[in-house]
């Protein structure tokens, strides 16, 4: 019998010490890790539990790092440790791991516009799910991460036909949350297909049922999807009045994904204005944000809406050079499959005297936002 072995039946873990060894892991850089992953008890079911929370808990501030991490799991899962019942795991434990890793990995990859890399982890959760004894809910979870990735490649009519099913899915297994999520993908399909007022209607109750459900994650959402609405009518008052209440609560979740779309949503509302120089300093703020988590496709966004800025202030040659630094990403992410014709007039205007501003407003128009 293995060391990790004699060590789980010697005695369990309390929850304070799993959550110790998981931080611990975590604090090591991971090619500094070799063989010791098992002296962190990553081979213990009993320190797996708090690593997979920490991690999720994670998304919304550093989703390259838990990519990198679930993906670092998920092989020492996979490869390292024994699963037999009786070994390490009980009946399905393992399985139920390596399924929750890989759907953590996808997620991340999901927030990170790595799509297809997010589509191969999801489909790896679903073949471990479905191997455990009752994977109705957690199929359901995996469900919900895929129609997020159709919203966010505006495939909205496919995201509209699942989401009443999916919504009264949740609500049987009582997952109230989960049900409330599925209101944003709805919100976010109501923004891009012009339907504003809906949305915006839409944002405010799920406001009131996150609060309801005492979600801060959910309301910071809510937040920040109702400032982007009130931005782009140019309400200040009421963008200004959630941007002061969704600040400090994003920061105390340490939510750095939705405090940089509250400074996307503040460059949006100084546009309207007319306030061109503060408006590209707020997007900037807002790309620093993202650049320094990891979220190359949001930062390629804001060359975009910023070249388009600088046109409206007569500054073409810096435009381009925002347009230029932006078409690399979006080639390599693969980001706007439906924005070819976009793309390509935009790249071959790069060569002409005069850009085509049409076609780079068409461009950034196809960058939808994310939530949670």
């Amino acid at each position: 019998m293995s060391e990790g072995n004699v060590r789980r039946f010697h005695r369990r873990l309390s929850s304070e010490e799993a959550k110790f060894a998981a931080e611990c892991l975590l604090s090591v850089p991971i090619e500094e890790r070799g063989g010791k992953a098992q002296d962190f008890y990553l081979d213990d079911p009993d320190a797996i539990l708090p690593l997979l929370g920490i991690l999720r808990g994670k998304l919304d501030t550093s989703p390259s790092l838990v990519r990198d991490e679930a993906e670092y799991f998920y092989r020492f899962l996979e490869k390292e440790v024994p699963g037999l019942p009786g070994e390490l795991f009980l009946f399905d434990e393992r399985n139920y791991f390596l399924g929750d890793a890989a759907r953590l990995a996808g997620i991340a990859c999901r927030v990170l516009s790595r799509r297809e890399e997010a589509r191969r982890w999801f489909d790896l959760s679903e073949s471990w799910f479905l191997t455990t004894i009752d994977p109705a809910k957690n199929l359901s979870l995996l469900s919900y991460q895929r129609l997020a990735l159709l919203t966010e490649e505006r495939r909205f009519e496919e995201v509209l036909r699942v989401l009443p099913q999916l919504i009264a899915a949740f609500k049987s297994f009582e997952m109230a949350e989960d049900a409330l999520k599925c209101r944003f993908l709805e919100g976010q399909a109501l923004r891009e297909t012009g339907q504003l007022r809906e949305a915006l209607v839409l944002f405010r109750e799920t406001c009131r049922e996150s609060q309801a459900l005492g979600s801060g994650k959910l309301l910071g959402w809510s937040y920040v999807n109702l400032l982007q609405i009130h931005a782009f009518f140019g309400e200040v008052e009421e963008a200004f009045q959630v941007a002061c209440e969704a600040t400090p609560l994003l920061r105390g979740l340490e939510n750095r994904v939705g405090l940089a779309k509250i400074q996307w949503g503040l460059g949006t509302l100084l546009r309207s204005e007319g306030k061109l120089s503060e408006a590209i300093e707020a997007y900037r703020m807002a790309q620093k944000e993202f650049a320094e988590i990891g979220m190359s496709a949001d930062v390629a966004a804001i060359h975009l809406v910023v070249a388009d800025l600088l046109l409206d202030a007569g500054q073409e040659p810096q435009a381009r050079w925002e347009i230029q630094a932006a078409l690399p990403v979006i080639e390599e992410f693969k980001l706007v499959p439906e924005g070819v014709a976009a793309l390509s007039l935009l790249r071959q205007s790069l060569q002409n005297p005069r850009l085509n501003r049409q076609a780079l407003r068409d461009l950034h128009g196809y960058f939808p936002d994310r939530d949670a």
